[in-house]
């Protein structure tokens, strides 16, 4: 009996059962099990043997089979002889079949009895729909309420609170990590020399820096508008600005800062037009109290430096 469930067992089980004496019913039934029969199987360890609980161990060793072979990829077709009462949820679920076996016994309200403690004793992986299909349609509600139902729900609110926390862990993972990419982001575009886009221009050696200056909206500013710092970098062939953004500013509304995206700053309008817009570089966040730079690089003749140019320039953010 235990050679015959081992499940790596080398055996014939059809020769096998041919030979055995029908007094050794369980023995059978391991044979029959190993043969695809298992409805019949069932139906000597529940119907002949009045276990219920050796049925529960057959399904449990078919269980554990079914879950090797799903963790090992190895699940095939079927090439054995296949009761033909048995279905394809009885193939995927191991416990189907008892139940079925069950309410199909002579005795009707223990077979009803037996479906019900299997459904409650394996409702963790059993398929408990299609099982509760089987039961009889006139089955009082009662019934199947304490022993089934009620745990039911009870696992399954605890199994949505855990999912719940779950999600609230894995969106606090995600705020964090986007805080990380966003403050990356602002630190490898604080240096002129740290922004790969302008390092791709081959700008050369630096000529001079002008200093810093405040700039100043030409039009009522809102609520959201930040400070700005500009500062030029004069290169032999190009103009670049950077502008240092603060985003400082409190909603009238909510009394707290709002973060600023795809931050930009653009030169709308040049007096010049040697000096010919080539490329900016945005931020994607810029996340309240925070200073970020962005960039703008003019195209430019070395010969034009000591003239006087007027640009026009916009800064651009949404809320």
């Amino acid at each position: 009996r235990r050679f015959l469930s081992w499940p790596a067992a080398k055996v014939r089980p059809e020769r096998l059962l041919s030979t055995l004496s029908p007094v050794f019913k369980r023995e059978r039934a391991l044979c029959l099990g190993r043969l695809g029969r298992h409805a019949e199987a069932l139906r000597i360890l529940y119907g002949d043997l009045r276990s219920l609980d050796m049925a529960l161990e057959y399904c449990d060793a078919r269980y554990e089979q079914l879950e090797a072979k799903k963790k090992g990829g190895r699940i095939k077709s079927a090439t054995n002889t296949v009761d033909p009462h048995d279905t394809d949820e009885s193939e995927n679920d191991p416990y189907l079949p008892l139940v079925k076996v069950a309410l199909a016994s002579g005795d009707k309200e223990e077979g009803v009895d037996a479906a019900v403690k299997v459904l409650s004793l394996r409702r963790d992986v059993m398929d408990c729909g299609t099982a509760l299909r089987l039961l009889p349609r006139d089955l009082p509600m009662s019934r199947i309420a304490r022993p089934f139902l009620i745990p039911a729900v009870v696992d399954g609110g605890a199994e949505v609170r855990q999912m719940k926390i779950l999600a609230a862990l894995l969106r606090a993972r995600y705020i964090r990590l986007k805080k990380e990419l966003t403050e990356a982001q602002i630190e490898s575009q604080s240096n002129l020399y740290s922004v790969p886009a302008l390092k791709a221009l081959g700008l050369g050696d630096l000529v001079r820096s002008a200093k810093p200056f405040r700039a100043r909206s030409v039009h009522a500013t809102s609520s959201s508008f930040p400070d700005v710092t500009i500062i030029k970098h004069f290169f032999p062939r190009y103009l670049i600005i950077q502008a240092k953004i603060t985003n400082s500013a409190i909603s009238s509304i909510s009394g707290e800062g709002r973060a600023l995206a795809d931050v930009s700053f653009v030169v709308a309008e040049s007096s010049d037009e040697a000096l010919t817009p080539t490329l900016t570089v945005p931020l994607k966040t810029l996340p309240t109290r925070s200073t970020g730079s962005v960039w703008c690089a003019l195209a430019a003749s070395p010969q034009r430096w000591d003239d006087v140019a007027v640009i026009a320039c916009e800064l651009r953010y949404t809320v």
